[in-house]
């Protein structure tokens, strides 16, 4: 499945399962790999990212829950 997304001011689109996380897209697919998984479980706030402007624990959200969305991770601050 193709999702589209902004990702750090950029327009991009992914053409894979819809129910991998977030997480693993962001640190496998773009190398954004200020994004750290800790506990996995949405507890500790390592994998925490910006998604139409609300802090987000990565590591609980399917990238087919991002489409269309806006996605702002650590590289994306300047």
């Amino acid at each position: 499945m193709i999702i589209n997304f902004t990702l750090n001011h950029q327009f991009v689109s992914v053409d894979t399962d819809p129910s991998r996380r977030l997480l693993d897209v962001l640190r496998q697919d773009f190398n954004l790999v200020g994004v750290k998984e800790g506990c996995g479980e949405g507890e500790c706030g390592a994998c925490s990212v910006l998604i139409n402007h609300q802090v987000v624990n990565s590591c609980l959200i399917p990238l087919g829950n991002v489409h269309n969305s806006e996605i702002l991770t650590i590289e994306g601050y300047k």
